[in-house]
């Protein structure tokens, strides 16, 4: 099974569930699954669906800057 089908059929499986009026147990008993699957099902549907961003990003070279990093060595070289 893909997972577009897997998850509409989870889909599915949860609106009957809301609309049993059924604790989880009861209803995943009832229909033959394990209730944590119903449980991780329920949870991963309500989540938010946030699409990746990407930002742009502008890097101003500073003149007057110091160099972020400098060795000096015991013998005096820099």
């Amino acid at each position: 099974m893909a997972n577009l089908e897997r998850e509409s059929l989870w889909e599915e499986r949860v609106a009957q569930w809301r609309k049993s009026g059924q604790s989880q147990r009861a209803f995943a008993e009832s229909q033959g699954y394990p209730q944590r699957q119903l449980n991780y099902w329920a949870r991963r549907l309500a989540a938010p669906v946030v699409p990746a961003a990407l930002l742009p990003v502008s890097i101003a070279a500073s003149t007057d800057a110091a160099p972020a990093l400098s060795l000096r060595s015991p013998s005096g070289w820099t």
